[in-house]
């Protein structure tokens, strides 16, 4: 087994590896014209979009159509799928730091609900604009009105530190230079007899210090007696004027999508990190704004891009990108059909998640396994991009290649029993498993080596597909978006 995983794994270190304003914006004009292959672009897609390898049949009628319009068809069908809803409530889950225990102290009952607000959002491709004015207007229950518990996930419920996280989260500023604050000091909280609930809401009846207060840009918020403060300070946030506020939304999508932000990081604007490209990012702010801040139709503009559809670097622009920890864990339990067990600490909702359970829908930071953690899960106790690292690690390469666990996953998986099955040969084998795991055909190189291995060592089939599904996961191509 070793031997086979020297061999293949140097062999797949090289990988081979309307939107056309926007690559009207980017220098390399040369590299653009380097498009990536069809295979590289399904696998891209899937993974950009729902954090899931494509099914080995939706890799083989893609790569079977002749329809010139088959990438824009594929990625609609993939933005209105099921998986993008979950992926990106797993997104936005993140940076708004949704954990049923320590530092955000939510309470499962509640993460649960703040997780299906936050479907319901995402599924009805609410404007982003709308989107940010439900959630910091909110008030209410923490079980009946979901949004409000953006308010309650804070260890210090000052005005400084929520107007803090406010910058931070729709203006990517990490330093409060201006009285924001003032527009949430009105923010009260207060417990009911229902366990755990918690209603929160604006206290009218506090007068205001002054009439008026001056934000970053030079505008003015008022303030009047008996209003909630918060409503002309969000006027002014998602006003179209303010092109800050739909800019970091435009940068945060380009970095979700490409791993590196035009402002980059996303969350950490200022006059010493400018945009690398600024007619590309007032290109985009102006076409999100006339979209009405239409999220998946940015999504949809850049993924349609020969910017994002190119090649991997050198040979393109496409940067390569570890796969998260939550895709990697949910990749190898589709690849097995052996996945992880979930268990939550509070006993409510429940306390064992149901078998099967994807990481990616766990929707609580607090509910964690030792291989999420191993592959770098984030905390969800800031609200920083940064504290996701994809980076490999020697830890994480030990694991894949001589972990007795995984190993008894993949002997025992009931996908590879089926595949030896259904097929009776090396090359249908290999075809199987590498539609499965790389979402391509296998080389005649690949077929060749691994002919050759199962003669020379004299293998039964479902031992050569254990030790090729070993071999592919423990490849850079497994490992990478790219």
């Amino acid at each position: 087994m070793k031997k086979i995983l020297q061999i293949i794994f140097v062999s797949l270190l090289v990988i081979p590896l309307h939107a056309n304003e926007i690559d009207n914006y980017i220098r390399s004009q040369k590299s653009i014209q380097q498009v990536c292959s069809d295979e590289v672009f399904i696998r891209r897609s899937f993974l950009t979009l729902t954090g899931r390898l494509p099914q080995a049949d939706q890799v083989v009628e893609f790569l079977g159509s002749v329809n010139p319009q088959k990438r824009a068809i594929l990625i609609d069908r993939i933005l209105n799928s099921e998986e993008y809803v979950h992926y990106m409530v797993m997104r936005w889950g993140d940076i708004l730091r949704i954990k049923s225990e320590f530092p955000s102290n939510l309470w499962p009952n509640a993460v649960q609900a703040y997780n299906r607000w936050l479907y319901e959002k995402i599924s009805g491709n609410t404007p982003y604009n709308q989107f940010v004015s439900e959630l910091l207007l909110s008030k209410g229950s923490n079980f009946r009105a979901p949004a409000v518990n953006f308010y309650r996930a804070f260890l210090k419920r000052t005005p400084e530190n929520i107007y803090k996280n406010i910058s931070l989260l729709f203006l990517g500023s990490r330093k409060t230079l201006d009285d924001g604050q003032t527009c949430f000091s009105q923010i009260r909280y207060k417990n009911t007899k229902e366990w755990k609930e918690e209603i929160v809401y604006a206290d009218v009846r506090v007068h205001p210090a002054v009439s008026s207060i001056k934000m970053f840009d030079g505008r003015g918020v008022s303030l009047a007696e008996n209003e909630d403060w918060r409503v002309p300070f969000v006027t002014w946030l998602t006003a179209k004027e303010n092109k800050r506020f739909a800019g970091v939304m435009v940068n945060r999508l380009w970095f979700w999508i490409t791993g590196k932000g035009i402002v980059n990081e996303p969350d950490n604007w200022s006059e010493n990190n400018l945009p690398s490209n600024p007619e590309l990012m007032n290109f985009l702010i102006n076409r999100f704004i006339e979209s009405g801040y239409d999220m998946k139709s940015m999504i949809r503009l850049i993924l349609n891009s020969k910017t994002y559809q190119s090649k991997m670097v050198p040979d393109g622009l496409y940067i390569p990108q570890r796969l998260p920890a939550e895709v990697m864990v949910d990749a190898l339990a589709d690849l097995t059909g052996i996945s992880d067990s979930y268990s939550s600490r509070v006993p409510e909702p429940f306390t064992f998640y149901p078998e099967g359970t994807r990481s990616v829908d766990l929707g609580d930071a607090t509910v964690s396994s030792s291989d999420l953690e191993l592959f770098g899960r984030v905390s969800r106790d800031v609200s920083l991009e940064s504290q996701r690292s994809n980076k490999i690690t020697s830890r994480q390469l030990l694991y894949l290649t001589n972990s007795v666990e995984l190993e008894g996953r993949i002997r025992k998986s009931e996908r590879l029993n089926q595949i030896c099955t259904q097929n009776k040969d090396v090359e249908s084998i290999c075809k199987a498993i590498s539609l499965m795991a790389l979402s391509r055909y296998p080389t005649k190189q690949e077929i060749a080596l691994f002919k050759t291995y199962a003669e020379k060592n004299n293998l039964k089939l479902r031992d050569l597909a254990t030790d090729i599904l070993w071999t592919f996961i423990n490849s850079t191509e497994f490992l990478y978006n790219h």
